[in-house]
Protein backbone atom coordinates (compact mmCIF):
# COMPACT_ATOMS: atom_id res chain seq x y z
CA UNK A 1 0.00 0.00 0.00
CA UNK A 2 1.35 3.45 -0.88
CA UNK A 3 2.26 5.91 1.85
CA UNK A 4 -0.15 8.46 0.37
CA UNK A 5 -3.11 6.10 0.69
CA UNK A 6 -2.24 5.24 4.28
CA UNK A 7 -2.06 8.92 5.24
CA UNK A 8 -5.31 9.79 3.47
CA UNK A 9 -7.23 6.98 5.16
CA UNK A 10 -5.78 7.86 8.57
CA UNK A 11 -6.54 11.57 8.33
CA UNK A 12 -9.98 11.57 6.72
CA UNK A 13 -12.20 10.22 9.54
CA UNK A 14 -13.61 7.61 7.21
CA UNK A 15 -16.04 5.10 8.73
CA UNK A 16 -14.62 1.64 9.30
CA UNK A 17 -15.00 -0.79 6.40
CA UNK A 18 -18.11 -2.91 6.32
CA UNK A 19 -17.56 -5.94 8.60
CA UNK A 20 -17.23 -9.32 6.95
CA UNK A 21 -20.15 -11.72 6.94
CA UNK A 22 -18.42 -13.72 9.68
CA UNK A 23 -18.04 -10.64 11.88
CA UNK A 24 -21.66 -9.63 11.30
CA UNK A 25 -22.84 -13.06 12.40
CA UNK A 26 -20.75 -12.83 15.56
CA UNK A 27 -22.40 -9.49 16.40
CA UNK A 28 -25.85 -11.02 15.75
CA UNK A 29 -24.98 -13.90 18.06
CA UNK A 30 -24.19 -11.50 20.88
CA UNK A 31 -27.60 -9.85 20.44
CA UNK A 32 -29.26 -13.27 20.40
CA UNK A 33 -27.45 -14.21 23.60
CA UNK A 34 -28.85 -11.12 25.29
CA UNK A 35 -32.36 -11.96 24.08
CA UNK A 36 -32.06 -15.55 25.32
CA UNK A 37 -30.87 -14.47 28.75
CA UNK A 38 -34.07 -12.45 29.19
CA UNK A 39 -36.30 -15.46 28.53
CA UNK A 40 -35.85 -16.61 32.15
CA UNK A 41 -36.34 -13.13 33.63
CA UNK A 42 -39.46 -11.76 35.24
CA UNK A 43 -42.03 -10.88 34.11
CA UNK A 44 -42.23 -14.00 31.99
CA UNK A 45 -42.02 -13.44 28.22
CA UNK A 46 -45.03 -14.25 26.06
CA UNK A 47 -45.14 -17.35 23.90
CA UNK A 48 -44.80 -15.09 20.88
CA UNK A 49 -41.61 -13.54 22.26
CA UNK A 50 -40.11 -16.95 22.97
CA UNK A 51 -41.07 -18.13 19.51
CA UNK A 52 -39.44 -15.11 17.89
CA UNK A 53 -36.12 -15.73 19.66
CA UNK A 54 -36.31 -19.39 18.66
CA UNK A 55 -36.87 -18.47 14.99
CA UNK A 56 -34.12 -15.85 15.07
CA UNK A 57 -31.62 -18.37 16.39
CA UNK A 58 -32.57 -21.00 13.83
CA UNK A 59 -32.22 -18.48 11.01
CA UNK A 60 -28.87 -17.29 12.38
CA UNK A 61 -27.60 -20.86 12.74
CA UNK A 62 -28.58 -21.75 9.17
CA UNK A 63 -26.86 -18.66 7.69
CA UNK A 64 -23.73 -19.18 9.76
CA UNK A 65 -23.56 -22.90 8.97
CA UNK A 66 -23.45 -22.19 5.22
CA UNK A 67 -20.13 -20.39 5.67
CA UNK A 68 -18.44 -23.33 7.35
CA UNK A 69 -16.73 -26.36 5.85
CA UNK A 70 -15.41 -29.71 7.02
CA UNK A 71 -15.28 -30.55 10.70
CA UNK A 72 -16.29 -27.01 11.64
CA UNK A 73 -19.86 -27.80 10.51
CA UNK A 74 -20.14 -30.74 12.91
CA UNK A 75 -18.61 -28.82 15.80
CA UNK A 76 -20.99 -25.94 15.13
CA UNK A 77 -24.03 -28.24 15.09
CA UNK A 78 -22.87 -29.97 18.29
CA UNK A 79 -23.31 -26.72 20.20
CA UNK A 80 -26.88 -26.44 18.94
CA UNK A 81 -27.81 -30.08 19.57
CA UNK A 82 -25.96 -30.85 22.80
CA UNK A 83 -26.28 -34.32 24.34
CA UNK A 84 -28.10 -36.23 27.09
CA UNK A 85 -25.87 -34.86 29.82
CA UNK A 86 -25.41 -31.33 28.52
CA UNK A 87 -28.33 -29.62 26.73
CA UNK A 88 -27.67 -27.66 23.57
CA UNK A 89 -29.06 -24.29 22.54
CA UNK A 90 -32.05 -25.89 20.80
CA UNK A 91 -33.10 -27.80 23.93
CA UNK A 92 -33.00 -24.58 25.93
CA UNK A 93 -35.12 -22.77 23.33
CA UNK A 94 -37.72 -25.55 23.16
CA UNK A 95 -39.00 -24.44 26.57
CA UNK A 96 -36.70 -21.98 28.37
CA UNK A 97 -39.11 -21.74 31.33
CA UNK A 98 -39.49 -25.46 32.03
CA UNK A 99 -39.07 -25.81 35.78
CA UNK A 100 -36.55 -28.26 37.22
CA UNK A 101 -37.75 -31.74 38.11
CA UNK A 102 -35.63 -31.47 41.28
CA UNK A 103 -38.28 -29.64 43.28
CA UNK A 104 -38.39 -29.82 47.08
CA UNK A 105 -41.56 -30.57 49.07
CA UNK A 106 -41.75 -26.95 50.16
CA UNK A 107 -41.86 -25.83 46.52
CA UNK A 108 -38.28 -24.56 46.41
CA UNK A 109 -35.66 -25.53 43.85
CA UNK A 110 -32.43 -26.45 45.67
CA UNK A 111 -30.58 -26.97 42.36
CA UNK A 112 -32.05 -23.95 40.62
CA UNK A 113 -35.48 -23.21 39.25
CA UNK A 114 -34.98 -24.07 35.58
CA UNK A 115 -34.51 -27.46 33.99
CA UNK A 116 -32.31 -25.85 31.33
CA UNK A 117 -30.78 -22.72 32.88
CA UNK A 118 -29.44 -20.17 30.43
CA UNK A 119 -25.98 -20.27 31.99
CA UNK A 120 -25.68 -23.86 30.77
CA UNK A 121 -25.93 -22.78 27.10
CA UNK A 122 -24.11 -19.44 27.28
CA UNK A 123 -20.81 -21.24 26.80
CA UNK A 124 -22.18 -23.03 23.74
CA UNK A 125 -22.99 -19.72 22.07
CA UNK A 126 -19.47 -18.53 22.79
CA UNK A 127 -18.05 -21.70 21.22
CA UNK A 128 -20.15 -21.11 18.11
CA UNK A 129 -18.73 -17.59 17.85
CA UNK A 130 -15.22 -18.97 18.21
CA UNK A 131 -15.84 -21.46 15.41
CA UNK A 132 -16.99 -18.65 13.13
CA UNK A 133 -14.01 -16.45 13.94
CA UNK A 134 -11.62 -19.34 13.35
CA UNK A 135 -13.18 -19.94 9.94
CA UNK A 136 -13.19 -16.28 8.89
CA UNK A 137 -10.79 -15.71 5.99
CA UNK A 138 -7.79 -13.53 6.75
CA UNK A 139 -7.68 -10.41 4.61
CA UNK A 140 -4.86 -10.20 2.12
CA UNK A 141 -2.94 -6.96 1.70
CA UNK A 142 -4.76 -6.39 -1.61
CA UNK A 143 -8.14 -6.77 0.10
CA UNK A 144 -7.12 -4.28 2.78
CA UNK A 145 -6.08 -1.76 0.12
CA UNK A 146 -9.33 -2.36 -1.78
CA UNK A 147 -11.42 -1.64 1.34
CA UNK A 148 -9.47 1.53 2.09
CA UNK A 149 -9.54 2.70 -1.53
CA UNK A 150 -13.30 2.13 -1.65
CA UNK A 151 -13.76 4.53 1.26
CA UNK A 152 -11.51 7.11 -0.43
CA UNK A 153 -13.53 6.84 -3.65
CA UNK A 154 -16.71 7.30 -1.61
CA UNK A 155 -15.50 10.88 -1.09
CA UNK A 156 -15.13 11.54 -4.82
CA UNK A 157 -18.12 13.98 -4.92
CA UNK A 158 -16.55 16.01 -2.09
CA UNK A 159 -13.23 16.00 -3.96
CA UNK A 160 -14.93 17.49 -7.04
CA UNK A 161 -16.91 20.02 -4.99
CA UNK A 162 -13.69 21.43 -3.53
CA UNK A 163 -12.23 21.88 -7.02
CA UNK A 164 -15.36 23.66 -8.20
CA UNK A 165 -15.49 25.90 -5.15
CA UNK A 166 -12.00 27.20 -5.91
CA UNK A 167 -12.72 27.92 -9.57
CA UNK A 168 -16.41 28.54 -10.20
CA UNK A 169 -15.94 28.59 -13.96
CA UNK A 170 -14.48 25.07 -13.82
CA UNK A 171 -17.57 22.91 -13.33
CA UNK A 172 -15.92 19.52 -12.89
CA UNK A 173 -19.06 17.59 -12.02
CA UNK A 174 -21.07 19.05 -14.91
CA UNK A 175 -18.23 18.23 -17.31
CA UNK A 176 -18.53 14.51 -16.62
CA UNK A 177 -20.86 13.35 -19.36
CA UNK A 178 -19.92 9.68 -19.59
CA UNK A 179 -17.62 7.01 -18.22
CA UNK A 180 -14.66 8.28 -20.26
CA UNK A 181 -14.89 11.66 -18.52
CA UNK A 182 -15.29 9.94 -15.16
CA UNK A 183 -12.14 7.92 -15.77
CA UNK A 184 -10.09 11.11 -16.19
CA UNK A 185 -11.01 12.26 -12.69
CA UNK A 186 -10.57 8.80 -11.18
CA UNK A 187 -7.18 8.37 -12.83
CA UNK A 188 -5.99 11.70 -11.43
CA UNK A 189 -7.05 10.66 -7.94
CA UNK A 190 -5.46 7.22 -8.25
CA UNK A 191 -2.17 8.71 -9.44
CA UNK A 192 -2.09 10.83 -6.28
CA UNK A 193 -2.30 7.61 -4.25
CA UNK A 194 -0.28 5.03 -6.17
CA UNK A 195 3.03 5.08 -7.99
CA UNK A 196 1.97 2.67 -10.73
CA UNK A 197 -1.47 3.19 -12.29
CA UNK A 198 -2.13 1.48 -15.61
CA UNK A 199 -5.29 2.54 -17.43
CA UNK A 200 -7.24 0.37 -19.86
CA UNK A 201 -5.35 -2.85 -19.32
CA UNK A 202 -6.43 -6.02 -21.11
CA UNK A 203 -7.92 -9.13 -19.57
CA UNK A 204 -6.88 -12.31 -21.47
CA UNK A 205 -9.14 -13.50 -24.23
CA UNK A 206 -12.63 -14.70 -23.41
CA UNK A 207 -14.93 -16.13 -26.08
CA UNK A 208 -12.53 -14.96 -28.78
CA UNK A 209 -12.23 -11.33 -27.70
CA UNK A 210 -10.20 -9.27 -25.28
CA UNK A 211 -11.86 -7.26 -22.51
CA UNK A 212 -10.47 -4.15 -20.87
CA UNK A 213 -10.40 -3.18 -17.23
CA UNK A 214 -10.30 0.52 -16.42
CA UNK A 215 -7.31 0.71 -14.07
CA UNK A 216 -4.77 -1.72 -12.63
CA UNK A 217 -2.44 -0.97 -9.72
CA UNK A 218 -0.02 -3.90 -9.97
CA UNK A 219 2.00 -2.81 -6.93
CA UNK A 220 -0.98 -3.64 -4.70
CA UNK A 221 -2.87 -6.14 -6.89
CA UNK A 222 -6.04 -4.05 -7.15
CA UNK A 223 -8.23 -3.43 -10.20
CA UNK A 224 -10.63 -0.48 -10.38
CA UNK A 225 -13.69 -0.58 -12.62
CA UNK A 226 -15.81 2.55 -13.20
CA UNK A 227 -19.48 2.74 -14.13
CA UNK A 228 -21.73 5.75 -14.65
CA UNK A 229 -25.51 5.55 -14.57
CA UNK A 230 -27.56 6.75 -17.51
CA UNK A 231 -31.19 6.81 -18.57
CA UNK A 232 -31.22 3.30 -20.04
CA UNK A 233 -29.07 1.69 -17.34
CA UNK A 234 -31.30 0.49 -14.51
CA UNK A 235 -29.96 -0.62 -11.14
CA UNK A 236 -30.79 -4.21 -12.08
CA UNK A 237 -28.93 -4.02 -15.39
CA UNK A 238 -26.01 -2.26 -13.72
CA UNK A 239 -25.79 -5.04 -11.17
CA UNK A 240 -25.83 -7.65 -13.94
CA UNK A 241 -23.01 -5.87 -15.80
CA UNK A 242 -20.86 -5.71 -12.68
CA UNK A 243 -21.45 -9.39 -11.90
CA UNK A 244 -20.41 -10.29 -15.43
CA UNK A 245 -17.30 -8.11 -15.07
CA UNK A 246 -16.46 -9.73 -11.76
CA UNK A 247 -16.27 -13.12 -13.45
CA UNK A 248 -13.46 -12.07 -15.79
CA UNK A 249 -11.10 -10.42 -13.30
CA UNK A 250 -9.48 -13.66 -12.07
CA UNK A 251 -8.07 -13.97 -15.59
CA UNK A 252 -5.99 -10.84 -15.03
CA UNK A 253 -2.54 -11.80 -13.75
CA UNK A 254 -2.23 -8.80 -11.43
CA UNK A 255 -5.70 -8.83 -9.87
CA UNK A 256 -6.16 -9.91 -6.26
CA UNK A 257 -9.07 -7.58 -5.38
CA UNK A 258 -11.56 -5.44 -7.30
CA UNK A 259 -13.13 -2.06 -6.53
CA UNK A 260 -16.16 -1.13 -8.63
CA UNK A 261 -17.00 2.60 -8.53
CA UNK A 262 -20.52 3.52 -9.64
CA UNK A 263 -21.03 7.25 -10.25
CA UNK A 264 -24.71 8.20 -10.05
CA UNK A 265 -24.87 12.02 -10.40
CA UNK A 266 -28.61 12.07 -11.16
CA UNK A 267 -29.40 9.68 -8.30
CA UNK A 268 -31.10 7.17 -10.55
CA UNK A 269 -30.39 4.34 -8.10
CA UNK A 270 -33.13 4.38 -5.46
CA UNK A 271 -31.29 2.24 -2.92
CA UNK A 272 -27.52 2.77 -3.39
CA UNK A 273 -26.52 1.18 -0.06
CA UNK A 274 -28.64 -1.84 -0.88
CA UNK A 275 -26.94 -2.22 -4.26
CA UNK A 276 -23.55 -1.97 -2.58
CA UNK A 277 -24.50 -4.64 -0.09
CA UNK A 278 -25.81 -6.98 -2.80
CA UNK A 279 -22.66 -6.69 -4.92
CA UNK A 280 -19.92 -6.46 -2.30
CA UNK A 281 -18.88 -10.06 -1.85
CA UNK A 282 -16.37 -12.61 -3.05
CA UNK A 283 -16.31 -13.83 -6.63
CA UNK A 284 -16.58 -17.53 -7.40
CA UNK A 285 -12.78 -17.66 -7.55
CA UNK A 286 -12.53 -16.09 -4.07
CA UNK A 287 -11.50 -12.55 -5.03
CA UNK A 288 -12.77 -9.66 -2.91
CA UNK A 289 -15.24 -7.52 -4.90
CA UNK A 290 -16.09 -4.15 -3.32
CA UNK A 291 -18.81 -1.93 -4.80
CA UNK A 292 -19.10 1.80 -4.02
CA UNK A 293 -22.00 3.99 -5.23
CA UNK A 294 -21.55 7.77 -5.12
CA UNK A 295 -23.64 10.66 -6.45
Amino acid sequence: MSVALSIMVFMSSIPAPRPSEFESLVVESEALEQAMSMLQDEPAPTMQEVGQVRRDYRDWHARARRLLVGDAVNRFDDQRDGNVFSPGVSKFLDDPRQESVLKAYDGSFPMGRWQYPFKSVRGRLEKQRSILLEAAPTKSSAETVADELAEVLRRLPTFMQVLQRRREQWRVGEAIADEHDLQVVVEALLRALFDDVRPEDYVPSRAGSNSRVDFVMPEVGVVVETKMTRANLTASKLGEELLVDAGRYPKHPECSAIVALVYDPDQRIENPRGLEGDLTSRTESGLSFVCVVVS
